[in-house]
């Protein structure tokens, strides 16, 4: 193996890659007692999240193994190729590498040296340190049409952790909406000088006003609140997908048009529609992701279909469906429309090609071709 680099300590971030490292153990000893093409699902995303965040530490070496344990996988939950024994060895192949590399150690138990990650750089827009973690809560608060705030408290050095986790401020903000982030973290706190800033990235549905008058350290407005549209007669989409990039992209488009809700898995998807139907407040487009961590696009669209059937829905008023997906597969695209899919999308899918499946919608309510 290569030899690391040397970095400068980051005790959290260590913690945080080790912890993915446990987790992909975990998933690849199920996959052991049950080949689940679910499991394999959640071994790619784990391997992806490793392979990214191993690049951001300067491990090159080791993010080119998950690289590779990643396109296998991925050929694998496409069925293009089998999950075998040999499969197995080499995520625990990967697995001790990476422990020997973070300073853990091996199934074997030999000792290794530790690893040393550098201090992230500060994001000027938040104001705090943009980690891949911290990325998706922001892409799902967006997508939420919530606002993302950030405040400044000037803090004493000296707080033991739980005495920093429980200041007054953190609980204000959980009743005001959600936590985001923190900075610095503990470990940087701890070694840092007599006095520092505490920046806290939240996300919420009020205005900077009506959160001006409850929280009385300064407060800076990163992004406003985006509620979506008005209109009675405005669309209501449903986007089922579980990468927050695409998941953001596809709300800035389609918000302008109506109101988006998220589901990450088919299984929730499919409870999303149930509750719309009962609110007779049906979605009008679906937005259909065919990778998804437990039951795939297909099966969602099938089980669509036949609840739509069997409530009698009229034809015209079945959701339309845009199957949205990175697959250029050809028995792909012909399940996806013998299943009813009114639409098939490549990833990334332009603006113009999203907008003019919302005007097909359009012409179809209207009565149109």
């Amino acid at each position: 193996m290569s030899s690391l680099p040397s970095l400068p300590e980051s005790t959290e971030e260590t913690a945080r890659l080790l912890e993915l490292v446990d987790q992909l153990e975990m998933e690849g000893l199920a996959l052991e007692r049950d080949t689940d093409p679910a499991g394999v699902h959640l071994l790619f995303r784990t391997a992806h999240n490793l392979k990214s965040l191993t690049a951001y530490a300067g491990l090159h070496d080791l993010s080119g193994r998950f690289h590779r344990l990643e396109d296998g996988l991925d050929r694998i939950r496409r069925g293009r190729e089998a999950w075998t024994k040999s499969w197995f060895d080499t995520v625990f192949e990967v697995i001790d590498e990476a422990r020997r590399a973070m300073g853990s150690e091996d199934r074997s138990g030999a000792p290794a040296p530790k690893l040393r990650l550098p201090q992230p750089a500060v994001d000027p827009q938040y104001g705090i340190p943009l980690t891949p973690a911290l990325e998706a809560r922001i892409a799902e608060a967006e997508l939420e049409g919530l606002g993302i705030y950030r405040i400044e408290k000037l803090v004493r050095n000296g707080l033991g952790r739980e005495e920093l986790d429980g200041l007054p401020v953190l609980e204000d903000v959980a009743e005001q909406g959600r936590l985001l982030g923190l900075w610095p973290d503990y470990e940087t706190y701890r070694n840092g000088p007599e006095e520092q800033v505490l920046r806290i990235l939240f996300a919420s549905s009020q205005s900077a006003e009506a959160l001006g008058r409850i929280l009385f350290d300064p407060l800076h407005g990163v992004k406003a609140p985006q509620p979506p549209p008005a209109d009675a007669g405005a669309f209501r989409f449903l986007i089922v997908e579980d990468d927050p990039a695409t998941s953001v992209l596809l709300r800035h488009i389609l918000k302008q048009h109506g109101s988006c809700v998220l589901a990450r898995s088919a299984r929730q998807a499919l409870a999303l529609v149930r509750e719309a139907w009962e609110c007779q407040k049906p979605f009008d487009l679906i937005s259909l992701d065919l990778f998804l961590p437990d039951l795939g696009g297909h099966a969602f669209l099938r089980a669509l279909r036949k609840l739509e059937g069997d409530r009698n829905v009229p034809l015209a008023q079945w959701a339309y469906v845009v199957v949205n997906t990175s697959s250029t597969e050809a028995e792909d695209i012909r399940t996806s429309i013998a299943l009813g899919a009114d639409g098939y999308l490549l990833k990334p899918a332009s603006r113009e090609a999203i907008e003019a499946k919302v005007e097909a919608l359009r012409r179809r309510r209207s009565g149109g071709v």
